[in-house]
């Protein structure tokens, strides 16, 4: 399986960042060379990567879509918030955006590191568009939006069944001390669908990629 490399676009020109000048060279490709590589765009690129890292003669190889889910998590342990963009970058989610809770922690992750952890998993998962890294809001701030199907994790059992009616999905997860009865109170005032696992209490991030595979199930299905 050929490498992917992530790219930066200036106008219509391709370069290679430092970090993967220095991949290449680990992989010991000698420059100038045939690369694939992505930007973010959505599309795969071939072309020809020189020493100082420009990248000439681009031609599109695929296409990807967007799937519509969007990731919003309390903000937690840093190392939790970066499995959740590594894994939920590989399964598709749209964008991230940490929530200020009433039990979340005090700080994200910052933008920097975000943005490298995504990087890796969209060129892990050969997957070509580069999911948007919000900066984070309170929890009160999310609008409701009826063209959005938004679900979130609850602690309690629920007989509401989910119906994905709409083509854009917003997955509100807690922190890891869950949300308080008040946010789940206004979570459904604004008219999120909860959604709860029989299996027990999940961690933050096992709850995003479990919520962020069923869904991906349910539109499937839906499609199918």
């Amino acid at each position: 399986m050929e490498h992917i490399f992530f790219a930066e676009k200036k106008k219509n020109a391709f370069f290679l960042p430092k970090e993967e000048l220095k991949h290449i060279g680990v992989l010991r490709i000698n420059l100038p060379a045939v690369i694939l590589f992505s930007c973010g765009d959505g599309k795969l690129y071939r072309g020809i990567a020189g020493e100082g890292g420009e990248v000439s003669e681009p031609a599109e190889m695929h296409d990807s879509l967007k799937t519509g889910i969007d990731v919003y998590f309390g903000v937690c342990d840093k190392s939790r918030i970066s499995f959740i963009l590594e894994k939920c970058t590989e399964l598709g989610a749209d964008s991230f955006t940490p929530l200020l809770t009433a039990r979340s922690e005090k700080y994200a992750l910052p933008k920097s590191r975000a943005s490298r952890v995504i990087i890796s998993a969209l060129k892990q998962s050969r997957r070509f568009f580069m999911p948007e890294y919000r900066d984070p809001m309170r929890i009160e701030d999310l609008e409701k939006n009826d063209s959005v199907t938004m679900i979130f994790g609850s602690i309690k059992k629920s007989s509401e069944e989910i119906t994905l009616k709409n083509k854009n999905t917003a997955l509100i997860i807690g922190p890891p001390l869950g949300f308080t009865e008040e946010e789940e109170d206004l979570l459904l005032s604004k008219g999120a669908l909860p959604f709860h696992f029989d299996t027990g209490i999940l961690r933050t991030e096992t709850f995003a990629v479990s919520l962020l595979s069923i869904v991906h199930y349910i539109k499937g299905a839906n499609n199918g």
